[in-house]
């Protein structure tokens, strides 16, 4: 085992024995995206869990208001989540973003030990590619942010590692608490960690970072996320939570 495996292994160990006892199962989160001043975006998380241990956790972001009429998107994707292993089962990803059309499914083997990722374009031949699942557990991209509001280390100046599956591969992601700050929300003033993602952390097209981005999630055992800053593609943007149930 390298160092950086050992690394991995040793912090999500260390993150099973500070896990949150907060269930997601029911929760929905709607948010609202801005650049400068303007609400380009609507956004929502859901989490329902479908079986004894078993989640799906899905997410869906769209143009709002004038952002229409330039370009319009519709990024979703969903993830069923083994909450016992915490490994997803099955992932599946679509971008709709003006001309840009793409749907990623990625299916996993653990007998084998192999992921099968597709690559789907409208009148394309699918590409199909096979790879080795490398590290167990492991996240992908619609389940990263749960496992890391449960498994996650919550103290300052902390760093959580763990194994995440991009277009079938496999990366090291890394989220950093650099603060506890007091902010202002839409439900009014809330303790929060801000917290660093690293870049393994973001989808390819309109929304993919850019530069530096900040989230603030609560410091109750939810662990939501209510506040987002961040450099992207299409530039600076923002993003609140406005509702949560």
């Amino acid at each position: 085992v390298c160092s950086s495996d050992l690394i991995v292994l040793v912090t999500l160990c260390l993150s099973f024995s500070l896990a949150s006892a907060y269930d997601f199962d029911g929760e929905e989160l709607k948010y609202e995206l801005y650049w400068t001043i303007f609400h380009i975006a609507d956004a929502k998380a859901k989490a329902k869990k479908v079986d004894k241990d078993i989640y799906r956790f899905e997410g869906k972001a769209s143009t709002a208001g004038v952002a229409r009429w330039f370009k319009k998107i519709v990024d979703r994707g969903y993830s069923i989540w083994d909450g016992r292993k915490l490994v997803p089962i099955k992932t599946f990803i679509s971008q709709k973003e003006g001309d840009y059309i793409r749907e990623k499914i990625y299916i996993y083997d653990f007998g084998k030990k192999e992921v099968t990722f597709i690559k789907r374009k409208p009148g394309k031949k699918d590409q199909v590619r096979k790879g080795k699942i490398e590290f167990s557990p492991f996240q992908d991209m619609v389940s990263a942010i749960y496992y890391f509001r449960k498994y996650g280390k919550f103290k300052v100046g902390e760093e959580t590692r763990f194994p995440i599956c991009i277009d079938g591969k496999f990366y090291v992601a890394k989220v950093k608490v650099l603060s506890e700050e007091r902010i202002d929300t839409p439900f009014g003033k809330v303790d929060t960690f801000k917290c660093s993602p690293s870049r393994e952390l973001t989808l390819k097209g309109s929304f993919e970072r850019r530069g530096d981005a900040f989230v603030w999630f609560t410091k109750d055992e939810r662990h939501i996320p209510v506040k987002f800053v961040g450099k992207v593609k299409i530039g600076s943007i923002s993003a609140v939570l406005v509702s949560a149930k």
